[in-house]
């Protein structure tokens, strides 16, 4: 299996997964394609415990795609140049100044998914993927009751193996079952 420092590819590690990593195609916030590949770099712990959650959806009939995962550090600045928006964007970090690390995108600590039926057709969610106002947050009031409860289960199964919800994305979760090891910049 290859690595790239605490990275491992999802799909070396489980078929289960359907990867769909937005910021590969042009199909995203920034109409361009950000990243070089398609391939799905997660940190080995969070590549875990996101199997574990996506036994636990399989058990219920679902399947779990992913948008997004590692993203090099080099991939968060054109981010930051597109939508300089703290809310949605996390600012690029200094590396010369940066004394402790939480888990982001980053070090492949992070990743945003939804569910899908067995067939690959997403579930009604509480809103498109990259949505950037209001409707991106779970406690959103105009969420369909439908989209709302999908959200919720969502929420809790990945909560239950060891990840956070971010209160601002439904779709994005951080590890925080792991000690946050360094950003990195390898391309992908």
């Amino acid at each position: 299996m290859e690595r790239k420092g605490n990275l491992v590819r999802l799909t070396d590690l489980s078929e289960d997964f359907i990867i769909d990593l937005k910021y590969a195609t042009c199909e995203n916030f920034t109409g361009t394609k950000i990243y070089q590949s398609g391939d799905c770099w997660l940190d080995a712990h969070t590549a875990e415990i996101l199997i574990e959650a996506q036994k636990i959806f399989q058990k219920d009939g679902y399947r779990v795609k992913v948008w997004d995962a590692y993203r090099p550090i080099r991939a968060q600045k054109r981010f930051w140049e597109i939508m300089p928006n703290d809310d949605f964007v996390a600012r690029p970090p200094d590396m010369s100044k940066i004394q402790k690390f939480r888990p982001t995108h980053m070090n492949g600590m992070c990743v945003d998914v939804t569910l899908t039926d067995q067939e690959g057709n997403e579930i009604e969610m509480p809103s498109p993927f990259d949505t950037m106002d209001e409707r991106a947050a779970l406690a959103c009031p105009l969420h369909s009751p439908r989209g709302r409860k999908n959200g919720t289960y969502l929420k809790q199964v990945m909560e239950s193996v060891g990840f956070q919800a971010y209160d601002c994305e439904w779709w994005h979760f951080y590890d925080v079952s792991a000690e946050p090891v360094p950003f990195s910049d390898y391309e992908i």
